[in-house]
């Protein structure tokens, strides 16, 4: 078990809690999957809070060194696995009617930036960065995570973020409008529960209702040609090995 769970008033929080780094592999995708559906259906359940339990950070992304091999369609069809789950992970928080809020610091990288874009709400402490690598060894951001940098942001800085493979400090993320409050990390789970009990506070049918108009029309369809396509190219099977021969340094 990865996640570690406390519920406190009508508020849910998930501890990602997989020593390192977080990385996602398999596993841990399906046991937060399962999580974020379950939480979606508990009726005491108002607000839920995403994040970390590590000094580490909220997360380095997919766990790449599990889902390689010598055989590449062994490996093609684990990454697609993987990421086809992270996009579950996302559309299921976007149409959750629960509110979410993803509590922030360190690494956000990859499918865990995905993730936690697809939250409601971002609050960051300093030291939070966030980084899309796909483009330095051919992968494809096929979670959802392209479609929500957009639509939050805007196409012109989503071409900045998603194709440029430069990291992004919490000073812009907040310039850009991702994060809804910067605090300290020692102030990070205080802030987010006095948050979350001002929320659940409200209406929460207005509050669903609303996150379903803001939210209609995103991540209805899974871009499982494009990654097909990208999966099968030796080229980027190669560029994902040299990667993780350089150990996708931090």
């Amino acid at each position: 078990m990865y996640i570690d769970v406390k519920i406190e008033e009508n508020v849910c929080f998930f501890y990602l809690n997989k020593p390192g780094t977080n990385s996602l592999d398999q596993k841990f995708l399906d046991e937060l999957y399962d999580k974020v559906c379950w939480a979606s259906e508990q009726d005491t359940v108002k607000v839920v809070v995403l994040t970390s339990k590590l000094p580490f950070g909220f997360s380095s992304g997919l766990d790449l060194g599990s889902f390689m091999d010598d055989r590449q369609a062994v490996f093609a069809e684990k990454v697609y696995n993987a990421v086809y789950k992270s996009f579950q992970i996302a559309k299921a928080i976007t149409q959750s009617p629960k509110i979410f809020i993803a509590a922030l610091s360190g690494p956000v990288i990859g499918s865990a930036a995905s993730i936690a874009f697809s939250c409601d709400f971002r609050i960051a402490a300093p030291g939070t960065w966030f980084w899309l690598p796909d483009v330095q060894y051919g992968g494809l951001l096929a979670d959802g995570g392209i479609e929500l940098l957009t639509k939050l942001v805007g196409n012109s800085r989503s071409f900045m973020l998603g194709l440029t493979n430069d990291r992004m400090n919490l000073d812009a993320a907040d310039k850009w409008g991702l994060i809804y409050k910067a605090v300290d990390l020692k102030e990070l789970d205080e802030t987010t529960f006095s948050i979350a009990k001002r929320l659940y506070g409200y209406s929460f049918r207005t509050l669903s209702s609303h996150k379903k108009i803001i939210n209609e029309g995103l991540l209805t369809d899974f871009r499982e040609e494009q990654l097909n396509e990208i999966l099968a190219s030796e080229d980027t099977y190669k560029k994902l090995q040299s990667y993780m021969r350089n150990n996708h340094k931090l």
